[in-house]
């Protein structure tokens, strides 16, 4: 691996870190902050990262496995991440699927996203999430997000 390509890699960890420090500066009281994303690692040449989160009792449905939308925040949050980490500017998400595989039952889960086409509107990427524990694949996601200039929206009062 070139000098280059060890910065970009060094980079884009910093930029996922500081997105996450970034989130858990929200403070209690705000969806992302109360998921409690955890940093785990990056892969710049997959252009993927993967995120922990832990299981909080607030999360539980009924039946005390995760309520889905909040396995919808933590996948879509992950590519969220993945997506300005790569990108190094504001994006939001403009559509997501989840296929939900297996109930959310454990005590942790990682989140793995990937982006497989970034450019220069939108960035398109996949995640997984799997069981800590287990290491078995509890749902599978899709996402598109925008690029998105908040300074030049607003000034266009477009409503963002």
């Amino acid at each position: 691996m070139t000098n280059k390509n060890s910065n970009v890699s060094v980079d884009f960890e910093k930029r996922v870190k500081d997105i996450i420090g970034e989130i858990k500066g929200y403070g209690f009281g705000m969806l992302n902050d109360m998921i409690d994303p955890q940093f785990v690692d990056c892969d710049p040449e997959k252009m993927s990262c993967r995120v922990r989160y832990r299981k909080f009792k607030w999360e539980d449905n009924g039946r005390g496995e995760v309520h889905g939308g909040v396995i919808s925040a933590i996948m879509d949050t992950t590519m969220g991440i993945n997506a300005i980490g790569l990108t190094e500017g504001s994006v939001s998400t403009s559509d997501m699927t989840i296929s939900f595989l297996r109930p959310f039952r454990g005590k942790s889960f990682i989140v793995e996203s990937e982006a497989v086409q970034v450019g220069s509107r939108v960035i398109r990427l996949i995640a997984k999430a799997y069981d800590e524990d287990t290491g078995k694949c509890l749902a599978v996601s899709t996402g598109s997000f925008m690029h998105v200039d908040y300074e030049q929206a607003a000034e266009k009062k477009l409503g963002v």
